[in-house]
Parts: C-alpha cells; sequence; structure tokens
C-alpha cells in the first residue's frame, strides 16, 4: 500500500511542474510563428493486464487493472495535426494476483479529423513500462514498451476537455512460461481511459523559423 501511495504522489507532482516547463522565452524571431499551448490532465483507467488468466479485450476478465494516468500534451502545432503528449500509467489496484503494471510514454498525437465540437485523434507511445509482482512471481521488472492509442475528445467548459480513447500496449521482451521465440513471448495490456485536460491559458511557447 505503501508503494502505491508513493506512485499516486509522484503522478501528482508530474502534473503541479508541468506549467513549468510551459513558460515561453522567445521574443524578437522573425517570420510566422507556431503558437504552442499546454494542457495537463488525468484519466481513470481501466486495463487487461495480459497477465495469468487475464487476456484479451478489455472486460474480458474479472480482476481488471483500475487506475489513474497523468498526462501533459501539447496542441497541435506541427501542420495544424501534429502535437506531443506523455503519460504515466499507475494501474494500481484490482489486479490478478496483485499485480501492479505502471507505463511511462511519450510520442506524437496526431489529429485525424474533426466533426463538430468532436476532434477524432491517435497517437503512438513508448517508454518504459513495470511489472510488480507480490512474493518475486513470474515475469516481475522493468520493459520496453509501446503502445499505439485512438480516442475522442470534446469540450466541456473554458479550457476544459474530455477525453475517452484506448490504448493498446506492447512488451515485446516480457518472458512467458510455455512458448517458443527463446521465451519471449510479449505482453499486450490494452484498455479504456476516460478522463479530463486543463488547456494553461498563460504559458505557451511561439516557435518561428530561422
Amino acid at each position: 500500500m505503501a508503494k502505491k501511495v508513493y506512485l499516486l504522489v509522484a503522478a501528482l507532482q508530474l502534473l503541479m511542474f508541468a506549467p513549468l516547463a510551459a513558460q515561453a522565452p522567445p521574443a524578437g524571431r522573425q517570420g510566422p510563428a507556431a503558437r504552442i499551448n499546454f494542457n495537463v490532465g488525468a484519466f481513470l483507467s481501466i486495463f487487461t493486464s495480459d497477465y495469468g488468466n487475464c487476456n484479451g479485450p478489455v472486460f474480458n476478465c474479472a480482476n481488471n487493472l483500475i487506475g489513474v494516468a497523468p498526462f501533459v500534451n501539447t496542441n497541435y502545432f506541427l501542420l495544424g495535426r501534429v502535437g506531443l503528449e506523455g503519460q504515466a500509467r499507475l494501474l494500481l489496484f484490482n489486479g490478478p494476483h496483485d499485480i501492479i503494471q505502471n507505463t511511462f510514454l511519450g510520442g506524437p498525437r496526431v489529429l485525424v479529423f474533426r466533426y463538430r465540437d468532436l476532434n477524432f485523434s491517435s497517437k503512438f507511445l513508448l517508454g518504459h513500462a513495470t511489472l510488480d509482482v507480490p512474493d518475486h512471481g513470474h515475469g516481475g521488472g522493468g520493459y520496453f514498451a509501446y503502445a499505439p492509442a485512438g480516442g475522442v475528445d470534446f469540450p466541456v467548459a473554458k479550457h476544459v476537455s474530455a477525453r475517452i480513447e484506448y490504448e493498446y500496449q506492447f512488451w515485446p521482451a516480457f518472458p512467458c512460461l510455455r512458448c517458443g521465440n527463446n521465451g519471449k513471448g510479449g505482453l499486450n495490456p490494452n484498455g479504456l481511459s476516460f478522463g479530463f485536460s486543463y488547456q494553461i491559458p498563460s504559458s505557451h511557447i511561439e516557435v518561428a523559423p530561422n
């Protein structure tokens, strides 16, 4: 329980310090500028762990992992379609065999299309994943991971948006007990998330060509 509390505190600190990364320096540059705005937010996530008997699509297992995922992202500043996102997903509760799965990922986020107030986007994130198994059980440790995801967001108030998304993770080096490929069977946690983001109105960067 102490470890879970520590991870939640670390996630909250990520949200607190995100605005500091968004302070705007540049002045005096020439030419048209792209304005990069920053958003902070958090998800409630429900994931299938793909560990033990909990595999397949989300809700296929009674012990779906439940957790939170604070994130920081930008607007679609590149060509009006591409932005960046970083997230820490902390799946701390309700896991099979009391496991904990955490991922710390970042990468590009792309606007696919807009329909009225709905923004449909996809993203491709990569980074580090960890599996905590009690009593030094099978597969515990850290792994490289990557994850495609897709979702939709829509405004609910000034500077505030809601988002629903689905993410499918790949842990290619995860070892399985009974498989070929030198014991590397991979792990594919996947699930749904729902949350809110807040655009920081006073913190932005103006990027102009040299």
